[in-house]
Formats: structure tokens, sequence, C-alpha cells
């Protein structure tokens, strides 16, 4: 399939902004292979562009990222040109959602079942959170990595330690492990994918 500039943009500079992180060897394993299979396209979609209120709080997260500058900024240009195509949706509620929470959210796949590339094997998408807002805990089989565009803070293991990745940095979640994030008087923004391969 041809894949849209827009779209390769987004890919090429996530993967330029994960380089620059200073990541672990582990968690550049994780993003060399899904990288590598990003050089294959997937299968062209045209979801219905959707909003959600968090998303209210998006260009002023997107300028926190730019004034980051280098690989930072460039995603988040690249970020804005897709955002109005996205379909912005709110996590599914479960058992230990805070009633606030749900508002105070959004998620897009923009790779991935309900993105605007379907493909199988992985999903790379952007989560968006309002100041003062906290996601809840979870765990999931595939693993996971995050460029973070913003202050926020991310923890592992039910009662594992809050730490800050800062802006341009990156979190890495092995297979199951629980873990949450929240964001600060700032909004949050990150962008994350997951590994699907081995666990579809």
């Amino acid at each position: 399939m041809v894949r849209s500039s827009e779209v390769q943009n987004f890919l090429d500079t996530t993967q330029a902004a994960f380089d620059a992180s200073g990541a672990s060897d582990a968690a550049r394993r994780v993003a060399d292979r899904i990288f590598a299979a990003t050089a294959t396209g997937g299968a062209a979609a045209l979801p219905s562009p959707a909003q959600q209120p968090a998303c209210t709080y998006l260009d002023a997260a997107l300028e926190g990222a730019r004034s980051a500058g280098g690989p930072i900024a460039a995603l988040a240009d690249a970020l804005a040109v897709l955002s109005a195509q996205l379909a912005w949706s709110q996590r599914p509620s479960g058992p230990e959602d805070e009633t606030a929470f749900k508002d105070r959210h959004a998620n897009a796949v923009v790779v991935g079942i309900n993105g605007l590339e379907t493909r199988s094997d992985l999903r790379i998408g952007i989560s968006l959170m309002a100041p003062a807002t906290r996601y809840p805990d979870h765990r999931h089989p595939p693993e996971e990595i995050y460029t973070v565009l913003s202050p926020g803070e991310w923890k592992q293991g039910v009662a594992g330690p809050w730490r800050s990745p800062g802006i341009g940095g990156f979190v890495h979640n092995t297979p199951n492990i629980v873990h949450a994030m929240r964001s600060t008087d700032m909004p949050l923004l990150a962008v994350w994918c997951l590994w699907i391969g081995d666990t579809a």
C-alpha cells in the first residue's frame, strides 16, 4: 500500500524522538522491532474523525512539546498535522476508574486497529490527559514503549514509585506489568507503541 506522507512523517519523527530518548537496551530492542515492522505498510483506513472533551488540551500540550526543540518539536508538528484525522476515544470504563476521569483523557490510534493504517502486529497511538489527572492502574500482554512529550509521571507495579521521564524521555512497560501515569499541573501527552505480534 502507499502510506500517506502525514502518517509516514509521524512514524519517522516518532522513531527519531525515541532514538534520542536515552532508552535502555531492552526498550530499544522493542523499538527496533516495531519500527522495522512499519517499513511494510498495512491497509489504509479512514476512521471517522472524532473529538473528546480532553482534546481541548491538545494545543497547549503541543506547544509545550515544541518548546523542547529538536526531535520532540518535530514529532509535535507531525502530530498536529494528523490530529484532526484521528478518531479520539476514551478508555472503556474499568472498575477502578474515577468518575471524573472519563472526560479528562483521550486516546487515538494512528497505526493499528481503528487507526489510519490497519494492521494486527502492532499499535502506535497517542494519549492525552488534562492536568491533575491519573490514568488507572492497568496491564496488558503486549510490550509497550512511550515517547514522552510533556511533563508527567509514570509508575510500574501496584505500589511502585512515581517517576518523571521528562520531555523527550521514554517509558518501557514489560508484558503484563501493572502500570499507570498521571499528569501534573500541565496536560500529559505521549506517543505509545505496542508490539502485538507475539500476543495476537
